[in-house]
């Protein structure tokens, strides 16, 4: 009767292989997760101002985006705090703070920990106001996401125009990282 197995030497070649294989595995997974958090998170506040923009016009009514305040949800925070939350209103007397008689039509969640959100644009403002027109009230601008290890690879930036119409940067050199409006790549702060 002949015997059949594996060596010890066979046994641990293979698992040298195996582990090998999930290590170069798992980097591949930890770069497609990191890419799919970016893509979700800047989806979600493009959807966002889409949705402000056509409820401007529907409802007749200036809507504001405005970052949530971390203790409450029903208040505006500081300047950059969009990693708290978005809030999305109907802005009744246009202030854009969210107060008396404006009614909150959605609440974006905070952001994972570390993530952040930077808001530039023409006229400074902590907020978005898009007027019952459907345009911003000047001010085109964009939204930075960076995610909290900084990395400009999974850096992603929604570019907003006077006429609050959206659009995602592009990557056109193909570097891996996305130009802003100039052809700049973009650095997280």
């Amino acid at each position: 009767m002949k015997c059949t197995g594996l060596t010890l030497v066979e046994m641990l070649t293979t698992l040298a292989v195996a582990g090998i294989l999930v290590a170069s595995a798992s980097g591949g997974a930890t770069r497609l997760i990191e890419q799919h958090r970016a893509s979700a998170a800047v989806n979600q506040m493009l959807g966002a101002i889409r949705f402000a923009r056509h409820a401007a016009v529907t409802h007749r009514s200036s809507t504001t985006l405005c970052p949530a305040q971390a203790a409450r949800m029903d208040t505006c925070g500081r300047r950059n705090t969009w990693h708290n939350g978005t809030l999305v209103f109907l802005d009744s007397n246009a202030n854009g703070r969210f107060d008396g008689t404006d009614v909150l039509l959605r609440r974006l969640p905070r952001l994972q920990e570390g993530d952040r959100y930077y808001w530039r644009s023409f006229r400074n403002r902590t907020y978005l106001l898009i007027r019952p027109d459907g345009l911003t009230d000047w001010q085109n601008g964009n939204f930075l996401f960076c995610p909290e290890s900084g990395d400009p690879r999974f850096a992603r930036q929604i570019v907003i125009n006077a006429q609050a119409r959206v659009r995602h940067a592009r990557d056109s050199d193909g570097d891996g990282i996305v130009e802003d409006a100039r052809g700049r790549a973009v650095t997280c702060p």
